[in-house]
């Protein structure tokens, strides 16, 4: 099942007139200095409290003073932003679409210190606040490459006396603190493609007591664009929620009505639409069950598999140390048992498999991709190229490489030593830098570069044949992960959602984030002259070496260098 990205998304840096022209945003947020109250709504979700109740219009007001609050006023959600429509005419307020999108202010920004356009009547003005990300209509977050600016076009008149704005862009504009207040990041979940696993799709929503339906009618559409063909899907193209169009919670159960589907799926389907369904809905706090019908029948819970919802790690990183294959195990390097000496071998950029079984890496500085199996005496090449990139290994082990000088292809080669090409043309004449797989085997992280330009990581689905074996060419779509950054010098999955990478803005030196799939970046703490990151499953064992050696662990959100510990690329298993 695929889906159109929406209106307004294909975004252009560096031109202001762009998100006019695309009816990207409209209303936006208090400054982020502003005091912190709360949201009426009845989400059940104990942070949807946060958010202050905004101040209506006041007789008198000037048309300055109606736009700059009726921008403020888009934090207020309560009563359907009944506090931002109160600055609007009645027929606009009818017609005002405020969640149509969202675009997210920087931190530093201060609606308050951005200049108004006003034409001599007052009747047009207009504003163009610098944006970092977007959200669109189906809730996926599209981060902006810095410089972007957005601008928003407001007309004014008289109504009963008083100036109110008869035209404004459908939208929200929220600053980054607000946007994390009244915002939740939820995920829809899909199957792999041998259904082993439940793959996320990031989405962010209102916190509501209209999440549940929104999150069930956005799963019933199907996976974001840059997933598409990677992932499955057990609902039936065109199924709906039944006539009341609303998902219900009932002492803590949510009922979720399905109409009737044509031909009626088996007890086997009924179990997997099922999970989708409870997994999606469950992790909003006030839900504790589901009661599922499809056309009026019941489906039990007894029907439900028992799918994981991400692929543990087990096994300790791997990285180079003293001319050896090493593992890292608390704050000691160990040698791995059978690791030739790799000295000569020009060796880098080691990766192990997710089951221990497999070790690949990089000789004679990237013209050869070795593979070393755990009960072999010796590395063997799988593969030769003019300069390959660091290898990845997917929960089939199967390792991905590709040419730096890239001509829009990926490398993959098998257990058994096949070999795959996927096409990837948006990579096209660009440098590519790092390839990541994502440890259920379903999107790739692609680390690519090109002179002039910030650097770029896009995540884009990974197609499989039946038998798990890359295949074809990947979605034609991707998603452009950390757009903000200038730099970024190293990336790596760190959970099933998120990604962690050296990156910096414009002028700074690169340092660790966290950064969503889809979602903002989150700076983690400071590490002076990093070279190389790793992520862990759980998105909290991350690792950075330096250029100089130095190896340094992530706990407790603070950074540890491992004394008397030298090693270099670390990469944890698949």
């Amino acid at each position: 099942m695929t889906r159109t990205m929406p209106r307004g998304f294909r975004v252009k840096t560096m031109l202001v007139s762009v998100f006019t022209a695309l009816a990207l945003v409209g209303c936006s947020s208090i400054p982020t200095s502003s005091p912190v109250g709360h949201i009426e709504d009845d989400s059940g979700d104990p942070g949807a409290n946060n958010a202050r109740i905004p101040d209506g219009p006041e007789p008198g007001d000037s048309p300055s003073d109606i736009l700059r609050g009726f921008l403020r006023a888009g934090a207020g959600t309560g009563n359907n932003f009944s506090v931002a429509r109160s600055f609007l005419t009645e027929g606009e307020a009818q017609k005002w679409s405020p969640q149509e999108s969202v675009s997210v202010l920087p931190n530093d920004t201060d609606l308050d210190s951005l200049n108004v356009g006003t034409t001599s009547d007052q009747k047009t003005m207009s504003i163009s606040p610098p944006v970092v990300g977007l959200v669109d209509s189906s809730g996926v977050y599209n981060s902006t490459k810095p410089g972007t600016k957005s601008t928003l076009e407001f007309s004014l008149r008289q109504e009963n006396g008083e100036w109110r704005i008869s035209s404004a862009p459908d939208g929200l504009l929220i600053s980054q603190t607000d946007f994390r207040t009244i915002f939740l990041n939820y995920s829809l979940q899909f199957f792999t493609s041998d259904y082993s696993y439940l793959v996320p799709d990031s989405r962010w929503f209102l916190r509501s007591s209209s999440t549940p339906t929104v999150l069930m009618n956005e799963l019933l559409s199907g996976p974001a664009p840059y997933l598409s063909g990677a992932v499955i899907t057990a609902i039936p193209d065109g199924a709906k929620l039944n006539d009341s169009n609303v998902v219900t919670i009932e002492n803590g159960v949510a009922q979720v009505p399905l109409g009737p589907q044509n031909p009626a799926p088996s007890d086997r389907e009924k179990g997997l639409i099922r999970q989708q369904i409870a997994t999606t809905l469950q992790v909003i706090p006030s839900i504790s069950a589901i009661d599922l019908s499809i056309g009026g029948q019941a489906i039990p819970a007894s029907l439900q598999p028992k799918t994981d919802t991400s692929v543990q790690v087990d096994g300790p990183p791997v990285v180079l140390a003293e001319d050896h294959l090493a593992r890292v195990s608390g704050t000691t390097v160990a040698k791995v048992e059978n690791s030739p000496n790799l000295k000569k071998a020009k060796a880098s950029d080691p990766a192990v498999s997710l089951d221990d079984s497999l070790y690949v890496y990089l000789a004679d500085g990237g013209k050869q991709l070795m593979r070393l199996k755990s009960d072999a005496v010796d590395a063997t090449p799988i593969l030769e190229g003019k300069k390959l990139v660091r290898p990845s290994i997917d929960r089939f082990n199967t390792t991905w490489t590709g040419e730096t000088e890239n001509k829009g292809e990926l490398k993959a080669v098998g257990r058994d030593g096949k070999s795959f090409t996927v096409a990837a043309d948006f990579l096209n004449g660009r440098q590519l830098v790092d390839i990541e797989v994502s440890r259920d085997g379903t999107r790739v992280a692609l680390l690519s570069k090109h002179r002039g330009e910030p650097d770029r990581v896009d995540v884009v689905g990974v197609p499989r044949d039946k038998a798990g074996n890359p295949s074809g060419h990947v979605s034609e779509t991707p998603i452009e992960v950390g757009a903000n950054f200038d730099e970024i010098k190293d990336v790596s999955w760190a959970g099933s959602t998120s990604l962690v990478a050296l990156a910096a803005e414009e002028g700074e030196s690169a340092q660790p984030f966290r950064i969503g799939v889809t979602g903002p970046a989150e700076q983690l703490g400071e590490v002076s002259d990093g070279s190389r990151i790793a992520g862990g499953v759980d998105g909290r064992s991350i690792l950075v070496t330096s250029s100089d050696g130095a190896l340094y662990s992530y706990n407790s959100n603070a950074w540890q260098k491992l004394v008397d510990v030298a090693a270099k690329d670390p990469s944890y298993p698949g």
